[in-house]
């Protein structure tokens, strides 16, 4: 089981500029095979699936490593995370969606603007991970 503990930030959507209007995920390919994080629209001027992503809908990246956890595993979307915000006491569940952050951010984590929202913390706070909490089916 993965536990981190360390800075977050977000990522995602059509506001993030940190990442090319071309940027793709690195174990999701394509929208159909996790719909429920992507909006319903590529947005304009933009190509990949990075920005493509709701920044409503909870997910996270983090720096997998996938020989224990094999991108075909992360892609099932059968696997979600507990995020818990020690500085509000807020929890929440989140599907995996990238690889991520660079180490030279010297952030663990990164989620979705709408659950750092959901946490009530800024970027840089810290966060606890803890990977796979449970089936996506305990989420239905």
């Amino acid at each position: 089981m993965l536990h981190l503990k360390g800075r977050v930030s977000w990522f995602g959507g059509p506001e993030d500029t940190g990442v090319a209007p071309d940027e793709d995920l690195a174990f999701i390919f394509d929208m159909e095979t996790a719909p429920h994080l992507f909006l319903p629209y590529q947005p304009e001027g933009t190509s990949g699936l990075a920005r493509a992503l709701n920044p409503e809908v909870p997910f996270f990246a983090v720096r997998f490593d996938y020989d224990v956890y094999p991108k075909d595993m992360l892609a099932s979307m059968d696997y979600v995370a507990l995020i818990y915000a020690p500085a509000t006491g807020r929890v929440f569940r989140a599907w995996p969606a990238d690889w991520g952050p660079g180490e030279q951010t010297g952030r663990v984590c990164d989620v979705s603007r709408g659950l750092l929202d959901y946490l009530a913390i800024p970027t840089d706070e810290i966060i606890e991970l803890t990977f796979p909490h449970e089936a996506r089916r305990a989420m239905v």
